[in-house]
């Protein structure tokens, strides 16, 4: 069952990662920044949207090596760290920030747990 879970993760990681590659500027404001220029959209979608849709496509690429899904945890939970720390340095306790705080905070202990 958890693996199953794991997997889900996966999936819903990596549907993240192809919109934000089909609509970076959408992306852009629900996130709170601008993607105004062509430069911009292409870093939003290489940076952002290629290493979701790569995290997330890792683990069924890479089916016989549950260590994969142990990686993805292990990213998430840096995510989790880097958006935890930038809320304070920044002063930035929107509720957004915060939900998604949790949420890959969430993905990255259910992703480390051993299967």
């Amino acid at each position: 069952m958890l693996t199953i879970v794991k997997f889900i993760i996966s999936t819903l990681t990596a549907i993240t990662g192809l919109y934000i590659i089909i609509r970076p500027q959408s992306y852009a404001r629900l996130a709170g920044f601008s993607a105004a220029g062509e430069r911009g959209r292409v870093e939003i979608r290489a940076i952002m949207g290629g290493v979701f849709l790569g995290l997330g496509l890792a683990p069924v690429i890479l089916f016989n090596h549950p260590i994969a899904l142990t990686f993805v945890g292990v990213v998430y939970i840096f995510v989790a760290l880097t958006r935890l720390i930038s809320l304070f340095l920044d002063r930035s306790f929107e509720s957004f920030g915060i939900v998604f705080l949790l949420v890959e905070a969430g993905f990255g202990l259910i992703m480390v747990i051993p299967s």
